[in-house]
Protein backbone atom coordinates (compact mmCIF):
# COMPACT_ATOMS: atom_id res chain seq x y z
CA UNK A 1 0.00 0.00 0.00
CA UNK A 2 1.42 3.66 -1.11
CA UNK A 3 2.48 5.63 1.98
CA UNK A 4 0.22 8.29 1.49
CA UNK A 5 -2.97 6.22 1.08
CA UNK A 6 -1.75 4.17 4.22
CA UNK A 7 -1.58 7.32 5.84
CA UNK A 8 -5.04 8.46 4.90
CA UNK A 9 -6.27 5.42 5.90
CA UNK A 10 -5.45 5.58 9.45
CA UNK A 11 -6.02 9.39 9.41
CA UNK A 12 -9.74 8.08 8.77
CA UNK A 13 -9.24 4.74 11.15
CA UNK A 14 -8.27 7.61 13.83
CA UNK A 15 -11.89 9.30 13.62
CA UNK A 16 -13.88 6.09 12.36
CA UNK A 17 -13.31 3.44 15.20
CA UNK A 18 -13.58 6.12 18.10
CA UNK A 19 -17.00 7.24 16.36
CA UNK A 20 -18.56 4.03 15.40
CA UNK A 21 -17.59 3.01 19.41
CA UNK A 22 -18.85 6.15 21.56
CA UNK A 23 -22.46 6.43 19.02
CA UNK A 24 -22.78 2.56 20.18
CA UNK A 25 -22.00 3.48 23.49
CA UNK A 26 -23.77 6.35 24.52
CA UNK A 27 -26.61 5.15 22.21
CA UNK A 28 -27.35 1.73 24.18
CA UNK A 29 -26.29 3.72 27.49
CA UNK A 30 -29.60 6.09 26.41
CA UNK A 31 -31.90 3.19 25.51
CA UNK A 32 -31.03 1.43 28.98
CA UNK A 33 -31.84 4.69 30.93
CA UNK A 34 -35.35 4.83 28.53
CA UNK A 35 -36.52 1.66 29.09
CA UNK A 36 -35.02 0.76 32.38
CA UNK A 37 -35.00 3.64 34.34
CA UNK A 38 -37.67 5.60 32.36
CA UNK A 39 -39.97 2.68 31.83
CA UNK A 40 -40.56 3.43 27.91
CA UNK A 41 -40.75 -0.44 26.95
CA UNK A 42 -42.79 -2.47 24.42
CA UNK A 43 -45.42 -3.54 26.71
CA UNK A 44 -45.67 -7.17 25.17
CA UNK A 45 -41.79 -7.49 24.61
CA UNK A 46 -41.55 -6.04 28.61
CA UNK A 47 -38.10 -4.21 29.76
CA UNK A 48 -35.38 -6.59 28.36
CA UNK A 49 -36.66 -7.32 25.23
CA UNK A 50 -37.13 -4.22 24.23
CA UNK A 51 -33.78 -3.20 25.47
CA UNK A 52 -32.18 -6.10 23.11
CA UNK A 53 -34.79 -5.02 20.18
CA UNK A 54 -33.32 -1.22 20.52
CA UNK A 55 -29.45 -1.89 20.61
CA UNK A 56 -29.70 -3.76 17.95
CA UNK A 57 -30.68 -0.83 16.04
CA UNK A 58 -27.79 1.25 17.84
CA UNK A 59 -25.27 -1.02 16.49
CA UNK A 60 -26.79 -0.82 12.95
CA UNK A 61 -26.43 3.26 13.56
CA UNK A 62 -22.93 2.97 14.86
CA UNK A 63 -22.06 0.86 11.86
CA UNK A 64 -23.58 3.11 9.20
CA UNK A 65 -22.31 6.23 11.56
CA UNK A 66 -18.16 4.93 11.33
CA UNK A 67 -18.54 3.79 7.76
CA UNK A 68 -19.58 7.36 6.84
CA UNK A 69 -16.75 9.09 8.83
CA UNK A 70 -13.93 6.70 7.49
CA UNK A 71 -15.52 7.62 3.64
CA UNK A 72 -15.66 11.13 4.61
CA UNK A 73 -11.94 11.64 6.73
CA UNK A 74 -10.48 9.50 3.94
CA UNK A 75 -10.90 12.89 1.54
CA UNK A 76 -9.64 15.01 4.44
CA UNK A 77 -6.25 17.29 3.31
CA UNK A 78 -4.34 18.61 5.98
CA UNK A 79 -0.78 19.26 6.87
CA UNK A 80 -0.60 16.88 9.75
CA UNK A 81 -2.66 14.01 11.56
CA UNK A 82 -4.54 15.10 14.07
CA UNK A 83 -4.38 13.82 17.83
CA UNK A 84 -5.84 10.66 19.24
CA UNK A 85 -7.26 12.97 21.79
CA UNK A 86 -8.87 15.31 19.23
CA UNK A 87 -10.13 12.69 16.67
CA UNK A 88 -12.20 10.91 20.61
CA UNK A 89 -13.37 14.26 21.20
CA UNK A 90 -14.92 15.05 17.58
CA UNK A 91 -16.43 11.43 18.17
CA UNK A 92 -18.00 12.32 21.49
CA UNK A 93 -19.51 15.11 20.03
CA UNK A 94 -20.44 12.82 17.02
CA UNK A 95 -21.87 10.72 19.31
CA UNK A 96 -24.30 13.58 21.71
CA UNK A 97 -25.68 15.03 18.65
CA UNK A 98 -26.41 11.89 16.63
CA UNK A 99 -28.63 10.38 20.17
CA UNK A 100 -30.18 13.55 20.86
CA UNK A 101 -31.23 13.89 17.11
CA UNK A 102 -32.43 10.16 17.30
CA UNK A 103 -34.27 10.33 20.59
CA UNK A 104 -36.21 13.84 19.28
CA UNK A 105 -36.96 11.42 16.34
CA UNK A 106 -38.57 9.05 18.13
CA UNK A 107 -40.24 11.49 20.13
CA UNK A 108 -41.75 12.57 16.99
CA UNK A 109 -40.27 16.11 17.37
CA UNK A 110 -39.10 16.57 13.46
CA UNK A 111 -38.63 20.73 14.67
CA UNK A 112 -36.05 19.48 17.29
CA UNK A 113 -34.13 17.21 15.77
CA UNK A 114 -33.66 19.93 12.94
CA UNK A 115 -33.04 22.20 15.56
CA UNK A 116 -30.15 19.44 17.13
CA UNK A 117 -28.54 19.49 13.80
CA UNK A 118 -28.23 22.78 13.13
CA UNK A 119 -26.83 23.55 16.86
CA UNK A 120 -24.50 20.50 16.50
CA UNK A 121 -22.75 21.78 12.76
CA UNK A 122 -22.34 25.42 14.44
CA UNK A 123 -21.44 24.36 17.60
CA UNK A 124 -18.37 22.06 15.57
CA UNK A 125 -17.52 24.52 13.21
CA UNK A 126 -17.56 27.40 15.65
CA UNK A 127 -15.69 25.59 18.48
CA UNK A 128 -13.67 22.73 16.80
CA UNK A 129 -10.37 25.02 16.12
CA UNK A 130 -9.61 25.02 20.22
CA UNK A 131 -9.49 21.15 20.75
CA UNK A 132 -6.33 20.06 21.89
CA UNK A 133 -4.28 17.97 18.68
CA UNK A 134 -6.14 19.33 16.03
CA UNK A 135 -4.13 19.44 12.54
CA UNK A 136 -2.72 22.03 11.26
CA UNK A 137 -4.42 24.38 8.81
CA UNK A 138 -6.28 22.62 5.69
CA UNK A 139 -4.86 23.13 2.62
CA UNK A 140 -6.62 25.49 0.86
CA UNK A 141 -6.14 24.83 -2.80
CA UNK A 142 -4.63 21.92 -4.31
CA UNK A 143 -3.54 23.99 -7.03
CA UNK A 144 -1.55 26.36 -4.86
CA UNK A 145 2.18 26.43 -4.19
CA UNK A 146 1.39 24.55 -1.17
CA UNK A 147 0.28 21.91 -2.76
CA UNK A 148 1.64 18.10 -2.48
CA UNK A 149 3.26 16.51 -5.54
CA UNK A 150 0.97 14.36 -6.05
CA UNK A 151 -2.09 16.91 -6.22
CA UNK A 152 0.32 19.55 -8.23
CA UNK A 153 -0.17 16.87 -10.94
CA UNK A 154 -3.68 16.73 -11.68
CA UNK A 155 -3.80 20.19 -12.25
Amino acid sequence: MPAVLRARVVHSLRFALPALVSVYVLGAAWNAVDVFLLGDADPELGGARTFWFDERQWRIIALVVGVVVFLWKLGDISRSAPSWRYAILFSLWLAVATVWTAVAMMQRDGWLAVGVVIFAVASWLLYRRRLPGRPTRELHSVTGPSAEPGERDLR
